[in-house]
């Protein structure tokens, strides 16, 4: 399993907006951590409920940037807290867990050399 985030791809969808794509990861990374607290708190107190709803919300979220292996481990605990069988949800959320926290790091470099490339521009106006 590897995660892919598609610069050329993504800097299309939001038409090569660079301040709106370094606003966008902020947010997402804000919103993916607090997610990713709720479902896991979800997975511990076995409510399929809770673990649908989160994971859908952050299947969403990560297909933004990374359509591929995130999304579908979201996928597969949507697809868990719908059908409420938790069988095995501990392993598939370590396996999410993972696959996320490599996206936010890639996800972290863009939005810093984002961030160091409008610094390098402002200087130049000065």
């Amino acid at each position: 399993m590897a995660v892919e985030v598609d610069r050329g791809s993504i800097s299309d969808n939001f038409m090569d907006d660079t301040e709106l794509i370094f606003e966008s990861i902020e947010l997402f990374m804000e919103s993916s951590a607090n997610r990713l607290k709720t479902l896991a708190e979800g997975v511990a107190a076995r409510d399929a409920d809770k673990v649908m709803a989160e994971a859908h919300a952050l299947k969403g979220v990560v297909g933004i940037f990374s359509p591929g292996d995130v999304m579908e481990a979201a996928k597969v605990l949507e697809f868990m807290g719908r059908n409420k069988d938790l069988d095995g949800v501990d392993e598939a959320l370590a396996k999410f867990r993972d696959l996320l926290a490599e996206l936010t790091r890639q996800l972290g470099e863009w939005r810093d050399e984002i961030e160091e490339e409008a610094e390098e521009e402002d200087d130049d106006d000065e």
